[in-house]
C-alpha cells in the first residue's frame, strides 16, 4: 500500500484507490487534519482496503460490508481508549451505523470540530436563513443537500454548495 499524506483538499479528507494498470493500492489522507481526525480518516480508508481485499469491487463503497469492517476497526481503537471521552461517546454512536464520512455524522463532526485549529463554527450547525462570513464574503444558508449546504453569496446572489464541515463565522443578529 502506498500511503500518502497529501496536501489539504477541500472536497475530501482521504481517498482509497485499488491497484490498477500496474499501479499498486494507494491511500491518501490530508496532512492538515488534527491527530484524531487523521486517525479516523486513516481507519476509514484502510477499511476500504479491507473491504476490497475481501469482496473486490462487487460491493458498494460504503455499503454494509464496508460498514462492518470499518466499525470493527474503529472499535479496536475506541476499546484502547485512544480518544478523549467526548470523542469516545461520539464514536460509539457513529460505530452503530457509520456514515460514508465523519462529516456526514453530525454528532461526530461536532465532536471532532472541537479539536480543529480553525476559528469559527461548523456551517452544518447553522440553520436555514442564517448568515455567515466565509472566505471574506457573506453568505446565507439556504438548504442542506446531503453533506453540503446550498448557500447564496449575498453580494451577487450566486449559489454555492459548501461542505457542512466548513468553518464559518456566524453573523450576530440583533433582535
Amino acid at each position: 500500500v502506498h500511503f500518502v499524506i497529501s496536501k489539504p483538499r477541500e472536497t475530501k479528507l482521504g481517498d482509497f484507490r485499488p491497484a490498477h494498470q500496474g499501479k499498486g493500492v494507494k491511500i491518501t489522507v490530508n496532512g492538515n487534519l488534527h491527530p484524531y481526525a487523521f486517525l479516523i480518516t486513516t481507519i476509514h480508508e484502510f477499511a476500504h482496503l479491507g473491504c476490497h481485499l475481501k469482496h473486490g469491487s462487487k460491493v458498494a463503497p460504503h455499503g454494509k460490508e464496508w460498514k462492518s469492517i470499518y466499525s470493527e476497526m474503529l472499535h479496536l481503537f475506541v476499546k484502547q481508549n485512544v480518544f478523549p471521552d467526548d470523542l469516545t461517546v461520539a464514536l460509539k454512536k457513529h460505530i452503530a451505523n457509520p456514515k460514508a464520512s465523519s462529516c456526514s455524522c453530525p454528532i461526530l463532526s461536532a465532536a471532532l470540530s472541537k479539536y480543529d485549529n480553525e476559528e469559527g463554527d461548523l456551517l452544518g450547525m447553522l440553520g436555514p436563513n442564517d448568515q455567515f462570513h466565509f472566505k471574506g464574503e457573506i453568505y446565507q444558508y439556504i438548504q442542506l443537500r446531503r453533506t453540503r449546504i446550498l448557500c447564496a453569496r449575498l453580494s451577487d446572489g450566486k449559489q454555492y454548495l459548501i461542505s457542512s464541515r466548513a468553518k464559518v463565522q456566524p453573523m450576530v443578529t440583533i433582535s
